[in-house]
């Protein structure tokens, strides 16, 4: 039996005794990991703890989504979580704490004394994209919205000027810096310690403008997809929408109380075994790009300052790649913001219209996000569909009118 926190061990232990390797299956109607809004999962199989050996494997199935990473050093426990969503793959992470089922749910992350000890953290959104909570204090929204409104609103932290409108909204109005509200841009939320985003891209009138999913390409051998991301330590200084792009260093920093580490985490429609099934191989490139690209296609990452190869899901920090750091002067740079591209093989038939094919979502260090770090979650987490052909318009329902 792994190591595990007495918590986690009071149910979990039962599992594992019939036979080493054996699955036990719980179906719990909910999963919860830190401060997360709970997400349903999937019944059958709702969750499965496996062990064998050292290791123990806890699968949760979920009928939204769930992209999770580790930030700061893992503790001593060697348990892996698995987030499984349809044919889609997530990444895999380490340091399962904090584990408690009870009336329905199954809680992962803070202790019984509510503090939050595990470098785990995870950003979830429903099966259409919803965001439940896109205020990390748990403040909601009107809720006589349409569906429409309600989550545009919370998919963007901005105050609308007056006559705009979510029911049809102006993207070429919408501020396409996240983290650089103004007083002509104001943000819904402040986000004084920390914030993180991730957003759109789309071809506008007048070249590319932030939008509601990522921007997608097909060409049938590759699917090309591009976002933006940002992040910023500390309140606002200056005010500037947009304020130009910050590529993040290559190498990491040393860690301060001034500061805080985000995961930039990948996700996509893989299927099984990942080939012959579902969309997307594993195999790939990345790239780091300083301003949107003109068009998408197999050059998209030339002369790029920083790529590397794709073997699964792609998460910051990890093999080799960059990590995203934002500190107080003059330990490093409080702000980055750029925009990244993923080239990856077309295996299989691609999803509905109204179903994603790709996920990108930024994650922020618990113990920082605990405090007030990353306030609104709403724009933590984009996704991207196969390209529009003649008749059709990707992406959600309520993205397209149809709720």
């Amino acid at each position: 039996m792994p190591a595990l926190k007495t918590s986690a061990a009071r149910f979990l232990a039962g599992f594992a005794a019939s036979a080493v390797l054996a699955p036990a299956i719980c179906a719990a109607a909910q999963v919860k990991v830190n401060d997360e809004a709970p997400l349903d999962l999937q019944s059958p199989p709702g969750f499965t703890y496996t062990t064998g050996g050292a290791n123990a494997t806890l699968s949760v199935a979920t009928a939204g989504f769930m992209a999770c990473a580790n930030i700061g050093e893992p503790g001593m426990t060697n348990i892996n979580m698995v987030p499984q969503h349809g044919q889609w793959i997530f990444p895999a992470a380490v340091d399962v704490r904090g584990v408690g089922y009870g009336t329905g749910t199954l809680s992962i992350g803070r202790n019984p004394a509510g503090t939050i000890a595990s470098s785990l953290t995870c950003r979830t959104a429903g099966a259409e994209g919803e965001s439940f909570e896109p205020l990390s204090d748990g403040i909601f929204g009107g809720g006589f919205d349409s569906k429409r409104v309600e989550q545009f609103s919370n998919l963007v932290n901005w105050v609308p000027g007056e006559g705009f409108s979510w029911s049809n909204p102006d993207w070429s109005q919408v501020p396409s810096d996240p983290c650089t509200p103004s007083v002509d841009q104001p943000a819904r939320a402040n986000e004084n310690v920390s914030c993180g985003a991730v957003s759109g891209v789309q071809l506008g009138a007048n070249g590319t403008e932030r939008g509601p999913t990522l921007w997608t390409y097909s060409d049938l051998v590759n699917f090309y997809y591009v976002v933006r991301i940002d992040a910023r330590w500390g309140a606002v200084t200056g005010g500037i929408p947009d304020a130009g792009s910050v590529l993040p260093q290559q190498t990491r920093q040393p860690q301060t109380a001034y500061g805080t580490e985000y995961k930039v985490v990948e996700a996509y429609s893989r299927g099984v075994v990942g080939v012959g099934s579902g969309f997307l191989g594993d195999a790939g490139q990345w790239c780091l790009l300083e301003a949107p690209p003109p068009t998408l296609s197999a050059s998209v990452c030339n002369g790029a300052p920083m790529s590397g190869p794709l073997n699964g899901p792609f998460v910051s920090g990890e093999n080799g790649n960059f990590p995203i750091q934002v500190f107080a002067a003059p330990a490093g740079s409080p702000r980055v913001s750029f925009y990244m591209a993923f080239i990856r093989p077309i295996i299989g038939a691609p999803p509905p219209v109204n179903q994603p094919a790709v996920e990108v979502s930024v994650l922020i260090d618990p113990t920082v996000g605990s405090v007030g770090g990353d306030r609104f979650k709403g724009d933590d987490v984009a996704f991207g569909f196969i390209p529009a052909t003649q008749g059709t318009t990707p992406g959600f329902p309520w993205m397209t009118g149809g709720q």
